[in-house]
């Protein structure tokens, strides 16, 4: 019995010990401790795409016809405002002497009607001084825009003063005989001025008059191959000697026209100027509600302008004018009166029409870029179903570069435009390019199962080269703060 007791407090006693045992192994655990810092915190938002030049022409003539010239070639790296390539443009020059003619015609109309003495002694007339006064007036233009640095408008300008010197010696070249008509009109043999055969025989007059603007067409095309690889420093002297040089064509061109007596009325009637004042109030008003959208293009708003302007333009040379008709007496009724002005008015909106069809030719380059193709060759003919189709010449700006990627639908909330961006460039692995979020499409398209937004970041000018179609991935910046605790 008193053995059992022992065994039983030994036993206890084990038991005891092991418990003591296990509770003085419980640790207490201790706290974990981080350290925190401050710093900057952006939060960005990833797109995928890839890079996309915005700035594309397909160049196209506005014509059909045969082509003349091309003046480039594949990686021509050419200016805003170059001459890049030219069709045939007979019947756009006959069409501008056509109008020439029929304005003539009308001007001797009223002056005839007058009873004024008006046979020229060799012809055609005061074609050849229009046209060069039309060249004067484009040549200006071409000028101011240069100027500004609008090289584009400067370079079509430029072409629409090479067009007028083309005609003006056509005029001078291919003038009819001056005593056959004047037979014919009078029914009598041609009788010349008294002081005929005391000055240099026309025909040689003739001749170097258009020798001299054969040279002068060529300086122009000086000035446009200058402009087209941006030699502008050497453009300005040329523009300013060419500006200088017109007065001297203007007065070569006058020295061909023989007439007994300039009395010309150029326009009549009041009732018509008010016509077209009116007409110039309404473009402008057209112009003003156009510039009013928030879509508005300065192409167009700048075709408006000169609608108001060539209005207001010949309004006013109908209003200084129209006191010549009644001074001159004749007896010329009201309306005949009315019959000669619309005469005069259609010839001269045919001008300016012939003048614009005549660009239609030429084909400008509307931006800097490289010609990345030439689809046309030169004696390439354009007919009336293929010519509005058939590029010309693709012209790429390619210092103008967009980054075009999409988002997802759970991010896009936090894209907004005008937000800053990183692109990569896959082919560029050591250089970040930096940007703009412009544009945030307000439509999704599923992919995968997975809507995503387009989105386009306009790159900030770079150093390297870059090419369209690289693929890219642009994170953008929705979030930063600035030393916050991280």
């Amino acid at each position: 019995m008193k053995k059992r007791i022992v065994n039983i407090l030994v036993i206890n006693v084990s038991l005891l010990s092991l418990l003591l045992s296990g509770c003085s192994n419980n640790v207490v655990p201790t706290g974990q401790t981080f350290e925190v810092k401050r710093g900057d915190l952006d939060i960005v938002v990833s797109a995928d795409g890839s890079l996309n030049m915005p700035n594309e022409f397909d160049l196209k003539f506005g014509t059909t016809g045969q082509v003349s010239e091309i003046l480039v070639e594949e990686g021509d790296r050419v200016k805003q405002g170059a001459l890049l390539a030219m069709l045939d443009n007979t019947a756009q020059k006959n069409a501008i002497r056509t109008a020439l003619f029929s304005i003539q015609t009308a001007k001797n109309d009223i002056s005839f009607g007058c009873g004024t003495d008006h046979l020229p002694y060799n012809y055609p007339d005061l074609g050849a001084p229009r046209l060069c006064d039309e060249a004067q007036k484009d040549m200006d233009a071409a000028i101011n825009y240069f100027k500004q640095g609008n090289y584009k408008d400067a370079g079509y300008w430029l072409v629409m003063t090479y067009f007028d010197i083309e005609v003006c010696e056509d005029l001078i070249k291919f003038k009819p005989d001056a005593a056959v008509l004047a037979g014919a009109k009078t029914n009598s043999t041609y009788n010349p001025d008294l002081t005929a055969g005391s000055s240099p025989d026309e025909s040689s007059n003739d001749e170097m008059v258009v020798a001299y603007l054969e040279k002068y067409r060529q300086k122009l095309m000086n000035i446009a191959r200058d402009m087209k690889i941006g030699a502008y420093e050497k453009v300005v002297p040329e523009f300013d000697a060419a500006q200088q040089e017109m007065v001297i064509v203007k007065q070569l061109a006058k020295s061909t026209i023989s007439i007994k007596s300039r009395f010309v009325f150029e326009f009549a009637d009041t009732p018509t100027s008010v016509g077209f004042l009116q007409s110039s109030l309404r473009s402008l008003q057209e112009l003003e509600d156009y510039l009013a959208q928030d879509d508005a293009q300065a192409i167009e708003a700048a075709k408006k302008l000169y609608i108001a302007k060539l209005d207001l333009l010949v309004g006013r040379d109908v209003l200084e004018n129209q006191t010549l008709i009644f001074e001159s007496g004749g007896g010329i009724n009201w309306k005949t009166l009315q019959q000669y002005n619309l005469s005069l008015q259609s010839a001269e909106i045919a001008l300016y029409q012939a003048k614009q069809d005549i660009m239609n030719t030429a084909i400008i380059a509307p931006a800097d870029g490289t010609v990345v193709s030439v689809d046309l060759k030169k004696s390439s003919v354009l007919s009336a179903q293929d010519y509005s189709s058939r590029t010309a010449v693709k012209l790429v700006d390619t210092k103008s570069i967009r980054f075009q990627g999409t988002v997802d639908e759970i991010d896009i909330m936090k894209v907004k435009p005008g937000q800053k961006a990183m692109i990569a460039v896959d082919a560029v692995p050591d250089k970040v390019f930096t940007g703009t979020v412009a544009f945030i499409s307000p439509y999704g398209i599923e992919e995968a199962s997975v809507v995503k937004f387009a989105v386009t970041i306009e790159l900030d000018p770079y150093d390297v080269e870059l090419r369209g179609g690289l693929s890219a991935t642009a994170d953008i910046s929705v979030y930063s703060a600035k030393n916050v605790l991280l």
